[in-house]
């Protein structure tokens, strides 16, 4: 199976230089967890939940290290009159592999743990067309495993068998 295959080929993306705030909005717009920053036709970043958390808290990092206590948050120390003018491309996780269509959906998934188990941009020729994320990868995965059986059926036993009706032999 190939990445093409299995890929979002409209992900949600926004312009290397929104707001985070337009980003916030995207992502609730889109329900997306993350969304492909592009400048231009290039993707060159990805920003997601954790970065627009990074922004209005801090000590972040600390917390999911140490177990995540509230009782250590610092609320004087936000500086939100800044945050609506913040650029995606000054908080964006910098994109360092890109996935090719044509490529192996197994090579994919590697690529993917290896970055963490976000979604990856595909590209080709330099241009967007997809993303690739683990929920991809798996509901093409089931989508395989569930209907490639049936392949193997004559038409006529997939037509019958698919509403409850015994197949004729």
């Amino acid at each position: 199976m190939l990445v093409k295959e299995a890929m979002n080929r409209n992900p949600p993306r926004i312009h290397d230089t929104a707001t985070i705030k337009e980003a916030a909005e995207r992502m609730a717009l889109t329900q997306a967890g993350e969304l492909v920053v592009t400048a231009g036709d290039a993707a060159v970043g990805m920003v997601g939940a954790e970065e627009l958390l990074r922004c209005l808290v801090p000590e972040y990092d600390e917390l999911m290290e140490e177990g995540g206590a509230p009782s250590r948050l610092h609320p004087h120390r936000r500086s939100t009159d800044l945050l609506p003018h913040l650029k995606v491309k000054e908080v964006m996780r910098r994109v360092r592999v890109f996935l090719d269509p044509e490529q192996s959906l197994e090579s994919a998934f590697g690529l993917l743990l290896e970055e963490g188990g976000k979604a990856l941009p595909v590209v080709s020729g330099r241009k967007l067309v997809g993303s690739l994320s683990m929920v991809d990868v798996a509901r093409s995965l089931m989508w395989r495993d569930s209907v490639a059986p049936a392949q193997g059926k004559p038409a006529v036993e997939r037509r019958k068998s698919g509403r409850g009706e015994k197949a004729e032999t």
